[in-house]
């Protein structure tokens, strides 16, 4: 019977170690990036972006793995950063633009290198953006010349279940790539094709090489936030193997392309024909052609300059996909004939395009030549228009003068203008010239330019270049000075040329001088102050202080002063006597000693002697004083009116120190003072107790020791015989020593665990809160508790908060979450470890996930593939077939020994 037992306990243990599946968890992704980033979203105002990963590599990154950076892009290169979260909404101050995307990884997420992603321009409504769309495909598929090839290679790729799983995500999105579609499904057929090869490579493979762990824990595994993989129902994937095709395909999409093409507005041939027209090509309209990226790159034009026709530059760099138009018009001054261009726009990357531009000039008839030179019996003052240099002469102008002989006169050779004053508002004189065509032709006139003197025609208008005078005609200019010019003589020489022929002039020299203008004798002084007063003098009362007055020569003459003076007032001597204009002297003056009560006005006078020797009055000063009869004033001060000891904490060892206080006595009459006194304050001695008036003494005052917590306010009265008094407001606060604050390691806590339990699929995310971590404002003492690590399986420590972790088990049964609480105190300045920690533990259950039957994914082009259906499970399960075969093995042996028994 024992012999039974223990071979049945025997091969239960077989059968169960058999059935123990292996657990598979999903890798983190790590490694260089790379593939190709996108953005979701139409490209316009309104519409939610975010990133697209499906072409990224490694696989499986989320936006939980990258921080996010949306920039503004407004010129070839200069990028404004407009947000940094995970979508980011179209504003209105992006219409017109692109927007950036880049990813960089988190710190310790395993990634390297950066991921950036481009939209088009921005468009006002969702309608123009899938326009602007579909016309950057149309471009991209009329570029390619194998287009129709990779049409139909894409529409039998998409034709599998991936493309419709692929698509109905997209649509699922409710919105399209942004940028680059023919691109990227080009490099999904070529991913396709690298799958069926790959896939092809490993079915001549062999199983999976065994792996195998020693310890119990081999059936658990804990992730961090950063490793999990869930899902779209919450599942913990553990499957950290690529999909397939990735790396197919990846290079050909970053190569460089410059390509550009040229479009001739209403014309199939690309020509951008003017027909036939007259000599005079001012009417002629222009033409546009348009001229478009498209490559993939920025393209940077030279500039162009035709023989026989103008074209407009292109300045600006040209990004992938945009298009630009620009205007041709044939240049001015063609002769008659024909003209047939070919216009070529090149890029500084050497990429040309051309187009043909074409014209056909008449010439007019003679006789309206003859008409139109024609001169007119009256030379005209008004200025005709000058042709440009680069036109044609026409049939109205001297199309002959530079094969007739031509000449100019004048008819004088000097301007010389009287004398003016400086200052003046306008010249008085006006002197003129006549200029005469003594030449063979008409000539065309320029009127010279002058810093100091003006040019006007005969009637005084301004004088403008381009006034023609015919064959022996004259033409008569006025000339005047000009209006500012200041002291000094001036002289300019006027030139009068022809525009056709700038040998041809004559010349006429002008010349004016400027004098100063003859001043006006005037004699005057200033005072200040013009009046004084002494009003609050009192019998008996001493000298005050001097009064000074100030005397300025505000006149264009020298000004000799007499000495003043006063009956009531003394006054000083004069600092100077004798004042050219500007300049200024002084003197005092001050009431005189032992004027009684009563009221003393006087005037005194500031002189001159004249050359007649006759005094003159040039200013007179009012001084005045008032003295009335002395009462007796009683008055005291103090300063400063109030002290503030500031704050002492309770328990205080010394007191604040004293502070002086000052006593004045600002009455007329001797003052006797009485010793002040104080409840919480100590009072010291008073320096004198007999103040005349305007003496001072002083005294001291400081918190008594020993106060308890609360605020003392007083007022310390000074006062007197007289009954007059003064007082000084103190003030000191004793503030209560503070209690540290004490974290209760009860306080420790830990959230986020669901009492309802878990599934080996679960992803659990927890939260350690320690006590006193609310302490922003700590003081010296204070206690707190920080969370250190945690554990369930394995030991996790964190450096840094937040506090929380999440992880996945995917074995069932019921676990223990234990987290560890460090105690701290705060120092003054920081917070340090005390050494003691505190625990908190939580359980939760774990129970097995319901069973997914895996069901195999059609490859492309996959009607000949040969793969098994791969369920993630790379473990060997060769030693767990042995076991069960052993197992079987016994069961048999145990069914035929009993029968033989039997």
């Amino acid at each position: 019977m024992e012999r039974k037992r223990f071979l049945a306990v025997v091969m239960t243990v077989m059968m169960v170690i058999s059935m123990i599946p292996s657990m598979v968890f999903a890798a983190a992704p790590s490694g260089e990036l790379g593939g190709k980033l996108k953005i979701k979203g139409l490209a316009a105002v309104g519409v939610a972006l975010s990133a697209d990963y499906a072409k990224v590599t490694p696989e499986g990154v989320t936006d939980e793995d990258f921080t996010f950076s949306w920039s503004r892009q407004t010129g070839e290169k200069e990028l404004t950063q407009v947000g940094t979260e995970k979508t980011y909404t179209i504003t209105q101050d992006d219409l017109g633009c692109r927007l950036v995307l880049d990813l960089t990884p988190v710190d310790g997420s395993g990634l390297t290198g950066t991921l950036t992603a481009k939209t088009l321009e921005v468009a006002a409504t969702e309608e123009e953006a899938k326009a602007v769309e579909q016309e950057a495909e149309d471009a991209q598929q009329t570029e390619t010349a194998d287009g129709t090839e990779n049409a139909q290679l894409e529409e039998t790729a998409d034709g599998t279940e991936d493309a419709q799983l692929e698509e109905t995500a997209d649509n699922a999105e409710g919105s399209q790539d942004s940028e680059n579609q023919d691109v990227d499904r080009t490099e999904d057929v070529q991913q396709n094709a690298g799958n069926e090869q790959e896939d092809e490579s490993q079915n001549t493979k062999g199983q999976p090489e065994e792996t195998t762990e020693g310890t119990d824990d081999s059936q658990m595994k804990i992730y961090t936030e950063d490793q999990l993989q869930v899902d779209e129902n919450g599942n913990v994937q553990t499957d950290g193997s690529e999909k397939d095709g990735q790396a197919a395909g990846e290079d050909d999409k970053d190569k460089k392309t410059y390509e550009a093409t040229v479009t001739v507005e209403d014309s199939e041939d690309q020509i951008c024909d003017f027909g036939t027209v007259k000599s005079d090509l001012e009417d002629v309209e222009a033409q546009y052609v348009q001229i478009t990226n498209t490559g993939n790159e920025s393209l940077n034009f030279q500039e162009i300059s035709p023989e026989h026709f103008m074209a407009q530059d292109i300045i600006e760099p040209l990004s992938a996909g945009e298009s630009v138009s620009v205007w041709i018009q044939p240049r001015e001054g063609l002769e008659p004939g024909e003209y047939d261009d070919m216009i070529t726009y090149r890029t500084e990357e050497g990429i040309e395009v051309s187009f043909e531009a074409k014209i056909a000039v008449e010439g007019e008839d003679d006789s309206s030549d003859d008409e139109d030179l024609k001169p007119s019996d009256e030379p005209s003052a008004e200025p005709t228009e000058t042709p440009d240099d680069s036109e044609a002469p026409s049939a109205g102008d001297n199309a002959d003068a530079s094969l007739e002989a031509q000449s100019l006169e004048v008819n004088t050779g000097s301007l010389n203008f009287s004398d003016i004053e400086e200052n003046y508002t306008q010249a008085n004189e006006t002197l003129s010239v006549t200029v005469i065509n003594t030449g063979d032709g008409i000539i065309t006139l320029k009127i010279p330019k002058s810093d100091y003197f003006e040019v006007m025609n005969e009637d005084g208008s301004e004088a403008v270049s381009g006034i023609q005078i015919a064959k022996g005609d004259s033409l008569m200019f006025m000339v005047q000075p000009k209006t500012g010019l200041t002291k000094g003589d001036y002289s300019d020489t006027l030139i009068f040329e022809s525009e056709e022929d700038s040998e041809v002039a004559a010349q006429v020299t002008a010349e004016v001088s400027v004098k100063e203008a003859e001043q006006e004798q005037i004699t005057a002084v200033q005072a200040d102050p013009e009046s004084f007063s002494y009003d609050d003098l009192k019998e008996g009362y001493d000298t005050p202080e001097a009064t000074t007055i100030t005397l300025t020569n505000t006149g264009n003459t020298t000004v000799s002063l007499m000495q003043p003076y006063a009956e009531y007032f003394d006054i000083g001597e004069l600092s100077a006597s004798v004042l050219e204009p500007g300049d200024s002297a002084a003197f005092t003056a001050v009431p005189v000693t032992g004027l009684k009560v009563g009221n003393y006005l006087d005037s005194i006078q500031i002189a001159q002697t004249s050359s007649e020797g006759q005094e003159d009055v040039l200013t007179t000063i009012k001084a005045s004083a008032t003295v009335s009869e002395v009462k007796k004033i009683y008055k005291l001060s103090v300063t400063p009116e109030e002290l503030n000891f500031g704050k002492a904490k309770e328990g205080y060892s010394e007191a604040p120190e004293a502070q002086k206080v000052t006593v004045t006595n600002e009455g007329n009459t001797n003052v006797t003072l009485n010793a002040p006194s104080g409840k919480n304050f100590k009072i010291g001695k008073l320096s004198a107790t007999e103040l005349a008036p305007g003496e001072s003494c002083t005294f001291k005052i400081r918190p008594k020791a020993g106060l308890k917590a609360g605020s003392y306010t007083e007022s310390v009265v000074i006062d007197n015989e007289q009954q007059i008094s003064a007082e000084v407001k103190v003030q000191f606060t004793v503030k209560a020593a503070r209690k540290a604050k004490i974290a209760d390691p009860a306080d420790n806590k830990i959230t986020g665990i669901s009492s309802d339990g878990y599934t080996t699929q679960s992803k659990i995310t927890f939260t350690a809160v320690g006590a006193g971590m609310d302490n922003e404002s700590p003081g010296k003492g204070d206690v707190r508790y920080v969370p250190y690590n945690w554990k369930v399986i394995n030991t996790n420590s964190w450096s840094s908060a937040p506090y929380t972790a999440a992880f996945g088990i995917t074995k069932a049964g019921t676990y223990t979450l234990t987290v560890t609480f460090d105690r701290q105190k705060y120092n003054g300045s920081e917070w340090e470890n005390t050494g003691e920690q505190d625990t908190k533990q939580v359980n939760f259950s774990i129970t097995q996930a319901q069973t997914v039957t895996a069901t195999p994914t059609p490859q492309p082009n996959g009607a000949t593939a040969k793969s098994a259906v791969k369920t993630g499970d790379t473990t060997n399960i060769t030693p767990f077939v042995i076991i069960l075969a052993i197992a079987a093995g016994c069961i048999v042996g145990v069914v035929v020994y009993k029968r033989r028994k039997k």
